[in-house]
Protein backbone atom coordinates (compact mmCIF):
# COMPACT_ATOMS: atom_id res chain seq x y z
CA UNK A 1 0.00 0.00 0.00
CA UNK A 2 1.47 3.52 -0.90
CA UNK A 3 0.85 6.46 1.07
CA UNK A 4 -1.44 9.44 -0.09
CA UNK A 5 1.51 11.48 -1.50
CA UNK A 6 3.43 8.79 -2.85
CA UNK A 7 3.38 6.93 -5.41
CA UNK A 8 4.65 3.34 -6.04
CA UNK A 9 6.67 2.15 -9.85
CA UNK A 10 3.74 0.93 -11.64
CA UNK A 11 1.26 4.22 -10.65
CA UNK A 12 4.42 6.41 -11.62
CA UNK A 13 4.29 4.64 -14.59
CA UNK A 14 0.58 4.85 -15.29
CA UNK A 15 0.02 8.75 -14.22
CA UNK A 16 3.31 9.56 -16.36
CA UNK A 17 2.61 7.09 -19.01
CA UNK A 18 5.79 5.95 -19.43
CA UNK A 19 6.69 2.41 -19.88
CA UNK A 20 8.67 0.56 -16.64
CA UNK A 21 11.47 0.49 -19.31
CA UNK A 22 12.27 4.02 -19.62
CA UNK A 23 11.81 4.69 -15.89
CA UNK A 24 13.85 2.39 -14.99
CA UNK A 25 16.61 4.45 -17.56
CA UNK A 26 15.72 7.87 -15.69
CA UNK A 27 15.89 6.38 -12.51
CA UNK A 28 19.76 5.17 -13.52
CA UNK A 29 20.40 8.07 -14.57
CA UNK A 30 20.01 9.76 -11.28
CA UNK A 31 16.93 12.15 -12.90
CA UNK A 32 14.96 10.62 -9.99
CA UNK A 33 15.25 8.58 -6.96
CA UNK A 34 12.79 6.87 -5.07
CA UNK A 35 12.20 7.99 -1.25
CA UNK A 36 12.16 4.65 -0.06
CA UNK A 37 14.40 1.68 -1.51
CA UNK A 38 13.66 -0.53 1.27
CA UNK A 39 10.44 -1.04 0.70
CA UNK A 40 9.32 -3.97 -1.61
CA UNK A 41 8.08 -1.77 -3.99
CA UNK A 42 9.87 1.85 -4.86
CA UNK A 43 8.08 4.92 -3.66
CA UNK A 44 8.00 8.35 -5.23
CA UNK A 45 7.15 11.70 -4.14
CA UNK A 46 4.13 13.17 -6.35
CA UNK A 47 6.28 15.72 -7.27
CA UNK A 48 8.06 13.14 -9.87
CA UNK A 49 5.40 13.02 -11.91
CA UNK A 50 6.26 16.41 -13.09
CA UNK A 51 10.14 15.36 -13.50
CA UNK A 52 9.87 12.88 -15.32
CA UNK A 53 7.07 14.62 -17.94
CA UNK A 54 9.58 17.36 -17.78
CA UNK A 55 12.51 14.89 -18.61
CA UNK A 56 10.76 12.54 -21.12
CA UNK A 57 9.59 15.91 -23.00
CA UNK A 58 12.92 17.55 -23.73
CA UNK A 59 14.51 14.11 -24.29
CA UNK A 60 11.80 13.92 -27.00
CA UNK A 61 11.66 17.01 -28.34
CA UNK A 62 15.01 17.76 -28.56
CA UNK A 63 16.18 14.69 -29.22
CA UNK A 64 19.01 14.38 -26.58
CA UNK A 65 20.04 11.26 -25.05
CA UNK A 66 19.17 10.68 -21.30
CA UNK A 67 22.50 12.62 -19.88
CA UNK A 68 21.66 15.36 -22.31
CA UNK A 69 17.92 15.50 -20.77
CA UNK A 70 19.28 15.39 -17.29
CA UNK A 71 21.61 18.46 -17.86
CA UNK A 72 18.87 20.47 -19.73
CA UNK A 73 16.45 19.89 -16.89
CA UNK A 74 19.07 20.53 -14.31
CA UNK A 75 19.84 23.76 -16.15
CA UNK A 76 15.98 24.58 -16.49
CA UNK A 77 15.57 24.29 -12.83
CA UNK A 78 18.92 26.65 -12.10
CA UNK A 79 17.64 29.27 -14.50
CA UNK A 80 13.83 29.16 -12.95
CA UNK A 81 16.11 29.76 -9.50
CA UNK A 82 18.08 32.60 -10.32
CA UNK A 83 15.05 34.28 -11.91
CA UNK A 84 13.34 33.90 -8.23
CA UNK A 85 16.20 35.24 -6.85
CA UNK A 86 16.44 38.22 -8.88
CA UNK A 87 12.69 38.98 -8.92
CA UNK A 88 13.17 38.60 -4.66
CA UNK A 89 16.38 40.98 -4.70
CA UNK A 90 14.24 43.64 -7.30
CA UNK A 91 11.73 44.09 -5.19
CA UNK A 92 13.81 44.03 -1.82
CA UNK A 93 15.77 46.79 -3.74
CA UNK A 94 12.36 48.67 -4.35
CA UNK A 95 11.77 48.57 -0.94
CA UNK A 96 14.80 49.98 0.02
CA UNK A 97 14.49 53.34 -3.16
CA UNK A 98 11.04 53.38 -1.58
CA UNK A 99 12.31 54.13 1.83
CA UNK A 100 15.00 57.04 1.14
Amino acid sequence: MTSVNCFDFDELCLRTSVPGETLITIIEHGIITPINTAAPRWQFDISTVWVVRRVVRLQRELELDWQGAALALELLDENQRLRDENERLQQRLLRFVEAL
